[in-house]
Protein backbone atom coordinates (compact mmCIF):
# COMPACT_ATOMS: atom_id res chain seq x y z
CA UNK A 1 0.00 0.00 0.00
CA UNK A 2 1.43 3.05 -1.27
CA UNK A 3 -0.08 6.81 0.02
CA UNK A 4 0.98 10.13 -0.34
CA UNK A 5 0.08 12.51 2.43
CA UNK A 6 1.25 14.25 5.81
CA UNK A 7 2.78 11.48 8.46
CA UNK A 8 1.18 13.30 11.34
CA UNK A 9 -2.43 11.97 10.17
CA UNK A 10 -2.52 7.92 9.10
CA UNK A 11 -5.06 6.65 8.12
CA UNK A 12 -4.76 3.17 10.62
CA UNK A 13 -6.06 2.25 13.61
CA UNK A 14 -4.38 2.16 16.88
CA UNK A 15 -2.47 0.16 17.98
CA UNK A 16 -1.83 -1.58 14.70
CA UNK A 17 1.57 -1.69 13.75
CA UNK A 18 4.77 -3.47 14.98
CA UNK A 19 6.96 -1.56 13.37
CA UNK A 20 7.83 2.21 11.81
CA UNK A 21 11.51 2.73 10.11
CA UNK A 22 11.61 5.94 8.85
CA UNK A 23 14.30 8.46 7.99
CA UNK A 24 13.54 12.08 9.25
CA UNK A 25 15.74 15.09 8.26
CA UNK A 26 18.80 15.53 9.67
CA UNK A 27 17.47 19.15 11.07
CA UNK A 28 19.02 21.66 8.78
CA UNK A 29 21.57 19.62 6.94
CA UNK A 30 19.67 19.42 3.55
CA UNK A 31 17.63 21.55 2.24
CA UNK A 32 14.70 19.17 1.20
CA UNK A 33 12.08 21.75 -0.03
CA UNK A 34 14.93 23.01 -2.72
CA UNK A 35 15.84 19.81 -3.73
CA UNK A 36 12.66 19.03 -4.10
CA UNK A 37 11.48 21.90 -6.22
CA UNK A 38 13.76 20.47 -8.92
CA UNK A 39 12.38 17.36 -9.56
CA UNK A 40 8.91 18.67 -8.97
CA UNK A 41 8.97 20.63 -12.05
CA UNK A 42 9.31 17.99 -14.61
CA UNK A 43 7.34 15.43 -12.63
CA UNK A 44 4.20 17.97 -12.95
CA UNK A 45 4.70 17.71 -16.64
CA UNK A 46 5.22 13.89 -17.05
CA UNK A 47 2.57 13.11 -14.51
CA UNK A 48 0.29 15.23 -13.56
CA UNK A 49 -2.59 13.09 -12.43
CA UNK A 50 0.16 10.72 -10.59
CA UNK A 51 0.32 12.70 -6.94
CA UNK A 52 -0.51 15.92 -5.75
CA UNK A 53 2.72 18.15 -6.74
CA UNK A 54 1.99 21.28 -4.94
CA UNK A 55 2.45 21.73 -1.35
CA UNK A 56 3.01 24.44 0.80
CA UNK A 57 6.62 24.79 2.47
CA UNK A 58 5.47 26.22 5.60
CA UNK A 59 4.78 22.90 7.11
CA UNK A 60 8.33 21.45 6.46
CA UNK A 61 10.26 19.94 9.39
CA UNK A 62 13.28 22.06 7.92
CA UNK A 63 11.99 25.55 7.47
CA UNK A 64 12.81 27.07 4.29
CA UNK A 65 13.08 30.59 6.29
CA UNK A 66 14.56 29.91 9.36
CA UNK A 67 17.21 27.35 8.57
CA UNK A 68 15.73 24.45 10.07
CA UNK A 69 15.75 26.05 13.30
CA UNK A 70 11.95 26.83 14.06
CA UNK A 71 9.59 24.19 13.41
CA UNK A 72 11.76 20.86 13.33
CA UNK A 73 10.62 19.94 16.89
CA UNK A 74 6.99 20.52 16.21
CA UNK A 75 6.62 19.25 13.15
CA UNK A 76 8.65 15.98 14.35
CA UNK A 77 6.49 15.79 17.58
CA UNK A 78 3.21 15.72 15.70
CA UNK A 79 4.36 12.72 13.38
CA UNK A 80 6.22 10.88 16.27
CA UNK A 81 3.16 11.09 18.28
CA UNK A 82 0.90 9.44 15.25
CA UNK A 83 3.51 6.56 15.19
CA UNK A 84 3.20 6.13 19.12
CA UNK A 85 -0.43 5.79 18.24
CA UNK A 86 -0.23 2.97 15.81
CA UNK A 87 2.24 1.12 17.18
CA UNK A 88 1.55 -1.92 19.25
CA UNK A 89 2.44 -1.76 22.67
CA UNK A 90 5.43 -3.15 22.64
CA UNK A 91 6.12 -2.08 18.83
CA UNK A 92 9.15 -0.15 18.05
CA UNK A 93 10.06 3.30 16.28
CA UNK A 94 13.73 2.63 14.01
CA UNK A 95 15.44 5.45 12.44
CA UNK A 96 18.70 6.85 11.80
CA UNK A 97 20.23 10.38 12.88
CA UNK A 98 23.69 12.56 13.33
CA UNK A 99 24.42 16.19 13.20
CA UNK A 100 27.31 18.24 14.98
CA UNK A 101 24.79 21.12 16.27
CA UNK A 102 23.52 21.09 20.03
CA UNK A 103 20.07 22.77 18.65
CA UNK A 104 19.46 19.65 16.19
CA UNK A 105 19.84 17.56 18.96
CA UNK A 106 17.88 19.02 21.27
CA UNK A 107 14.97 19.50 18.63
CA UNK A 108 15.16 16.13 17.60
CA UNK A 109 15.14 14.82 22.11
CA UNK A 110 11.98 17.30 22.83
CA UNK A 111 10.07 16.11 19.94
CA UNK A 112 10.52 12.38 20.70
CA UNK A 113 10.16 13.38 24.65
CA UNK A 114 6.62 15.06 23.95
CA UNK A 115 5.79 12.00 22.21
CA UNK A 116 6.59 9.44 24.56
CA UNK A 117 9.21 7.76 23.86
CA UNK A 118 12.06 6.16 25.54
CA UNK A 119 15.62 4.85 23.81
CA UNK A 120 15.98 0.76 23.96
CA UNK A 121 18.97 0.83 22.00
CA UNK A 122 21.40 2.49 19.41
CA UNK A 123 23.63 1.03 17.49
CA UNK A 124 26.55 3.15 15.08
CA UNK A 125 27.03 2.72 11.56
CA UNK A 126 28.95 4.16 8.75
CA UNK A 127 27.04 6.93 7.48
CA UNK A 128 28.69 8.41 4.31
CA UNK A 129 31.66 6.66 1.63
CA UNK A 130 34.77 8.55 2.40
CA UNK A 131 34.53 9.27 -1.10
CA UNK A 132 31.52 11.08 -1.01
CA UNK A 133 31.54 14.56 -2.73
CA UNK A 134 28.55 15.86 -0.44
CA UNK A 135 31.04 15.39 2.57
CA UNK A 136 34.63 15.82 1.19
CA UNK A 137 36.68 18.63 3.26
CA UNK A 138 32.89 19.14 5.32
CA UNK A 139 33.70 18.40 8.67
CA UNK A 140 31.10 15.84 8.24
CA UNK A 141 29.94 13.12 10.59
CA UNK A 142 31.07 9.28 8.81
CA UNK A 143 28.43 7.47 11.02
CA UNK A 144 25.09 7.64 11.89
CA UNK A 145 23.30 6.39 15.15
CA UNK A 146 20.53 3.44 14.39
CA UNK A 147 17.78 5.06 17.15
CA UNK A 148 15.04 2.18 18.22
CA UNK A 149 12.69 3.85 20.08
CA UNK A 150 9.60 2.19 22.35
CA UNK A 151 6.77 3.70 24.19
CA UNK A 152 8.39 5.40 27.48
CA UNK A 153 5.40 3.33 29.12
CA UNK A 154 7.80 0.52 28.83
CA UNK A 155 11.18 1.93 29.37
CA UNK A 156 13.71 -1.23 30.88
CA UNK A 157 16.78 0.06 30.20
CA UNK A 158 17.99 2.91 32.27
CA UNK A 159 20.97 5.40 30.38
CA UNK A 160 23.25 7.67 32.07
CA UNK A 161 24.42 10.88 30.62
CA UNK A 162 28.03 11.11 29.42
CA UNK A 163 30.07 13.61 31.33
CA UNK A 164 31.50 14.42 27.95
CA UNK A 165 31.32 14.00 24.33
CA UNK A 166 34.85 12.96 22.15
CA UNK A 167 34.04 15.24 19.32
CA UNK A 168 37.57 14.51 17.81
CA UNK A 169 35.85 10.63 16.52
CA UNK A 170 32.99 10.24 14.20
CA UNK A 171 31.84 6.83 15.71
CA UNK A 172 32.65 7.51 19.99
CA UNK A 173 30.23 10.86 19.27
CA UNK A 174 27.28 9.52 17.61
CA UNK A 175 27.55 6.67 20.24
CA UNK A 176 27.69 9.05 22.80
CA UNK A 177 24.83 11.34 21.84
CA UNK A 178 22.81 8.41 21.58
CA UNK A 179 23.37 7.35 24.57
CA UNK A 180 22.98 10.98 25.91
CA UNK A 181 19.55 11.52 24.09
CA UNK A 182 18.68 8.02 26.09
CA UNK A 183 19.41 9.90 29.60
CA UNK A 184 17.48 12.40 28.10
CA UNK A 185 13.95 10.82 27.22
CA UNK A 186 13.64 9.30 30.40
CA UNK A 187 14.56 12.64 32.24
CA UNK A 188 11.73 14.93 33.10
CA UNK A 189 13.11 18.31 32.01
CA UNK A 190 11.74 21.46 30.48
CA UNK A 191 12.71 21.79 26.63
CA UNK A 192 14.57 24.95 27.82
CA UNK A 193 16.77 22.32 29.98
CA UNK A 194 17.35 19.90 27.41
CA UNK A 195 19.03 22.72 25.02
CA UNK A 196 20.69 23.87 27.57
CA UNK A 197 21.53 20.38 28.73
CA UNK A 198 22.44 19.46 24.87
CA UNK A 199 24.67 22.98 24.35
CA UNK A 200 26.47 21.91 27.84
CA UNK A 201 27.40 18.95 26.17
CA UNK A 202 28.75 19.79 22.73
CA UNK A 203 29.93 23.67 22.76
Amino acid sequence: MLLQGSSAELPLPDATVDFVVTDPPYFDSVQYGDLAAYFRVWLCQMLPDDATWHYDLNAAAVDQHANGNGQYDAVLGAIFGECRRVLRPDGRLIFTFHHWKPQAWAALTVALMQSGFSLVNRYVVHAENLTSIHIANQNALLHDVILVLASAENQRRIWATPDTIDKSDSRAFCESCGTALGALLQSELSPLEVAHRWKTLLE
